[in-house]
């Protein structure tokens, strides 16, 4: 069951290669249109998690700092001198960092 585009069979050769340019580039344009549309979508997606784990990161980081701030209350709690507890805390806080650092760079390479 053939379906007839056209009633006239008797288009040339030419015609039938124009119908077949102007139908390919139709189909191109509206593929890069659908391309475009699908890239603005996960554009938005990605821009809307990276919102999310900005406000995470914000939270998280507000909490580690309450943490820290509980810690060297703590220590002052048991007998610490308020400016050693938190000198105390800021080290080991940056001694963490270091190696954390440190881990980040990998294996020391040799100059041999």
């Amino acid at each position: 069951m053939a379906i007839q585009l056209r009633s006239d069979r008797d288009r040339s050769l030419g015609q039938v290669l124009s119908d077949i340019r102007t139908d390919a580039s139709l189909l191109v344009r509206q593929e890069i249109a659908l391309a475009k549309a699908e890239l603005k979508q996960k554009a938005g997606d990605v821009a809307k998690r990276a919102a999310l784990f900005a406000g995470v990161g914000l939270l998280a980081y507000s909490g580690l700092l309450i943490l820290l701030a509980a810690l060297v209350l703590g220590l002052i709690a048991i007998g610490v001198v308020a400016w050693l507890a938190a000198l105390s805390v800021g080290i080991v806080v940056l001694l963490g960092a270091w190696l954390l650092v440190q881990r980040a760079r990998g294996p020391k390479k040799d100059d041999a």
